[in-house]
């Protein structure tokens, strides 16, 4: 069992005790009325031919306190579309497929690039982006959760949990972050646990206590998936594109509402799902990449509040990681001694090196490239730039799933 101790400046909800799911639920369908809510599964065509996505499916089918669910679909040629679409309405009849690869999609994402909108990295931030579009566009949903569609041991608690502060009429958050241990035999989360939390713990080392570096250190898992946000708040965030969309969604949020809306709900006891690897060789896959992504998006949003990053504050900030990684391994030792837990000292080590290495070379794009990527604007901000387009991007889904 979880404690209930409240640390760090949002609120956190653990799980304390059992409180059955068809409680939960029964409460979350006397707020459905008035607490509209859509479920958004981003799913690559890939995921369709693993056994998370039929278990998933197969525990949404007992949920009815949902608005709607919406797939956002993709590499997925038109055949494979077609047979994806026809599976998930036998299993949610409801069920709305944003297919990014189709036409109509593509015609609207030519319509943005015509009017200089950054939508030209493929990928799950640019597909949550769209699909978040669309939902927003239809007018009559209050809130959106979303969580990843490679669970392999997802049970619809989950869902009730990640939802229930934005619908419970006894709680007042716009915003919620799910999260979760990374334990199956051995520890996992390693870019959380030997890069993340290190790294922002050395940032208050070397450029101070900011607000924001607090707001980041609170959270218990802040590179987790899954997160609940009211619809007023998705209208005026922009998303990165790129792996750094789970931290710039955080510094969007943190920009646009107030800690006290902001909270995590620790969503199960353990979280199963695919591993990504760490290849030093390969910088612009996996770990690597991730960190190299959460590094630039760090280093922007910190600029962007007036933070000087000079080449002394990057070089204090590579030796005070090194040391808080060596510690962080230091303690995860000794947390998996105590649960009997497989833990490879020389691995983790290895990961931290890689995670230095990946921080370097992010820190050699920022110098290089201080401002970067842009990130995808706020719908509010597209909507006036082009005030017909939610409309045809409601026709083009609609017409796709017709």
């Amino acid at each position: 069992m979880s404690d209930f101790f409240q640390n760090g400046v949002i609120t956190t909800l653990p799980i304390l005790g059992d409180h059955p799911v068809e409680e939960m639920e029964a409460e979350l369908r006397s707020y459905a009325a008035i607490s509209k809510i859509a479920l958004l599964l981003p799913a690559l065509v890939t995921e369709f031919e693993g056994p998370a996505m039929k278990k998933i499916l197969k525990q949404l089918q007992g949920v009815d306190y949902l608005h709607q669910v919406v797939v956002s679909l993709d590499r997925a040629e038109r055949a494979q579309f077609v047979e994806i679409r026809d599976y998930l309405r036998r299993r949610l009849p409801a069920v709305q497929v944003v297919w990014h690869d189709g036409p109509r999609l593509q015609a609207i994402y030519e319509r943005l690039r015509g009017e200089d909108f950054p939508v030209d990295m493929p990928g799950k931030g640019q597909s949550v982006w769209m699909t978040m579009g669309y939902i927003l566009a239809q007018g009559d949903v209050d809130g959106i959760a979303l969580h990843d569609c490679d669970i392999t041991n997802y049970e619809r608690s989950l869902l009730a949990r990640l939802v229930y502060p934005l619908m419970s009429r006894r709680a007042d958050f716009e915003f919620c972050k799910g999260y979760y241990a990374r334990v199956n035999g051995r520890l996992y989360g390693r870019a959380t646990r030997l890069f993340f939390t290190p790294i922002i713990r050395s940032l208050k080392r070397t450029v101070g206590r900011l607000l924001y570096l607090e707001y980041l250190d609170s959270f218990r898992y802040p590179l987790a998936g899954e997160f609940a946000i009211h619809s007023h708040l998705a209208e005026s965030v922009r998303i990165a594109p790129d792996w750094g969309l789970e931290i710039s969604t955080l510094g969007e949020v943190y920009q646009n509402t107030s800690l006290k809306r902001i909270c995590q709900v620790e969503l199960m006891d353990s979280y199963c799902h695919k591993h990504q690897t760490i290849d030093i060789r390969k910088p612009s896959t996996g770990l690597v990449r991730m960190v190299m992504d959460i590094s630039l998006s760090l280093f922007r949003i910190l600029t962007q509040d007036g933070v000087v990053l000079s080449d002394a504050h990057f070089r204090s900030l590579q030796t005070s990681y090194l040391r808080e990684a060596r510690e962080a391994v230091d303690k995860y030792s000794a947390l998996a001694a105590i649960n009997r837990l497989e833990y490879d000292r020389h691995a983790e080590i290895s990961a931290v090196e890689a995670f230095q290495k990946g921080f370097r070379l992010a820190v050699e794009r920022f110098r290089e490239d201080p401002v970067g990527t842009p990130m995808i604007p706020a719908w509010t901000r597209v909507r006036s730039a082009i005030p017909d387009l939610s409309a045809d991007l409601l026709a083009a889904v609609r017409a796709d799933n017709a």
